[in-house]
């Protein structure tokens, strides 16, 4: 029914909701339960305050960084192009936060950083639970027997109340994370953007053996901050092979892109929560201030423990075994620990939704089978409580109406969609940001057909 002028732009990434692929950067994400969405962009600002090594003053008016910033050129295949590390000591009422990132991006997340002074006024959800519980939070951090410390409820949480939020202590560059390879002879090393390094025998006294590339800068970061045992006191997953600060982003991190670059974020108090395959929790990083906060998916009741998912959200069982294979541990989720028919009863139900999602998308694809596969796909997607990933379904949904001629039922998708992103997603991001142009183009559409009609 559209013209040619009318025209709803969905993001190719939509088209692998349910790819099941793990050889991606998921597997250096602890906390990016949905990496499919559209990227979490922390906007910058046209800002004169780049500086770098290179700067002839250090001193500027309003300018956060609280130590000189250390830089390199190694990590990039660009010529000239610096990485750097820069931090404020004081940011986050003394607590402190590194970034290892270019200067432009540095220079861009100023306002942010100098912002977060004024956002304060509510310092009960930042409070680091290992010194002190709050009586009036509805969690507490404590030990769970196998699992290490964990976070429960402390009475009645309800769906999409906001649990907990936290300012990151790191925010570095996927440069400074290279994938690991071993040669012929088994001998571990990295590869990097600019370059391969071979593992070196000798440890160091961090407890690092090898792998040296930015293993200098790691320990900037981290001796820069003004509260270490925030990032120190969580958990490693591969003791001894690289330096503590690498080994911890890498268990712990959340995936994020600020200005186009993809990062990892590692906000502690968040990543208290341990994992299971059917959380209770989502993971919500909003741009204009830097924080990460959980969001409630449904009801949870007094005792009960808080949970976030580590990986992709709707997988099987033997794809979600293999994706939390990074963290060397087996999930003994409610959905794991299932009686065997109930958790193949799951698996059908998630392949299901695979069939239905490529079928609908199928251009051959009547609309009356539309209708059908979609009332099939939104029963099953409720029953496996993917209500995160409603806001994505439904935005497809919304494209594969209009594209049928249908922008009334194309509206209705895509308010719900928003409705859905805003709760669980940036509301300032790129994908609260598309689903709203997209429904200006549904609506123009629908009030030019009425106009017609008239």
């Amino acid at each position: 029914m559209a013209g040619p002028e009318h025209h709803l732009v969905f993001p190719m990434r939509l088209l692998s909701i349910f790819s099941f692929s793990i050889h991606l950067a998921w597997a250096l994400q602890t906390t990016c339960p949905n990496p499919l969405l559209s990227p979490l962009s922390a906007p910058l600002r046209k800002s004169p305050l780049l500086v770098d090594d290179d700067s002839t003053s250090f001193d500027i008016p309003n300018l956060p960084w609280t130590h000189e910033p250390l830089c390199s050129t190694s990590f990039s295949t660009i010529p000239g192009e610096k990485f750097c590390v820069f931090s404020s000591s004081s940011y986050n009422l003394g607590a402190g936060v590194s970034f290892l990132t270019t200067p432009e991006t540095a220079a861009g997340l100023v306002a942010v950083i100098n912002r977060v002074a004024d956002q304060w006024a509510d310092r009960r959800h930042f409070k680091p639970q290992e010194e002190i519980q709050h009586p009036d939070l509805p969690y507490a951090v404590i030990s769970i027997p196998g699992k290490g410390k964990g976070v429960i409820a402390t009475r009645k949480i309800n769906r999409f109340e906001t649990i907990m939020r936290s300012f990151p202590a790191i925010i570095a560059d996927n440069a400074f994370f290279p994938k690991e390879e071993e040669d012929e002879a088994g001998v571990k090393f990295k590869v990097t953007e600019g370059g391969t390094r071979k593992a070196t025998p000798a440890g160091g006294p961090d407890g690092s053996k090898g792998f040296v590339k930015g293993r200098r800068y790691y320990h900037r970061a981290l001796e820069q901050l003004g509260d270490r045992q925030r990032v120190l006191n969580l958990a490693r997953s591969r003791k001894g092979e690289m330096h503590v600060l690498e080994d911890v982003i890498r268990t712990n991190a959340f995936g994020m892109t600020i200005n186009g670059r993809d990062c990892k974020g590692l906000f502690p108090e968040i990543a208290r929560m341990n994992h299971a395959c059917d959380p209770n929790a989502f993971p919500r990083f909003t741009s204009k201030d830097l924080v990460m906060s959980a969001v409630a998916t449904r009801d949870i009741m007094p005792g009960e423990e808080i949970t976030i998912s580590y990986i992709p959200l709707g997988m099987p069982s033997s794809y979600r075994a293999k994706s939390l294979g990074n963290w060397h541990f087996n999930c003994s989720c409610a959905l794991c620990t299932a009686p065997p028919e109930a958790r193949d009863a799951s698996d059908s139900r998630r392949e299901r939704l695979m069939e239905l999602f490529y079928a609908m998308q199928d251009s051959e694809t009547q609309y009356d089978a539309l209708i059908d596969w979609t009332r099939e796909f939104i029963e099953l997607a409720q029953v496996e409580r993917l209500i995160t990933k409603i806001g994505e379904y439904y935005q497809v949904f919304m494209k594969l109406y209009y594209d049928k001629g249908d922008p009334e039922s194309a509206k209705k998708y895509g308010q719900a969609a928003l409705y859905f992103a805003e709760i669980f997603s940036d509301p300032e991001g790129g994908f609260c940001t598309s689903l709203r142009e997209d429904l200006q183009v549904v609506e123009k559409v629908l009030a030019e057909t009425k106009a017609k009609a008239a």
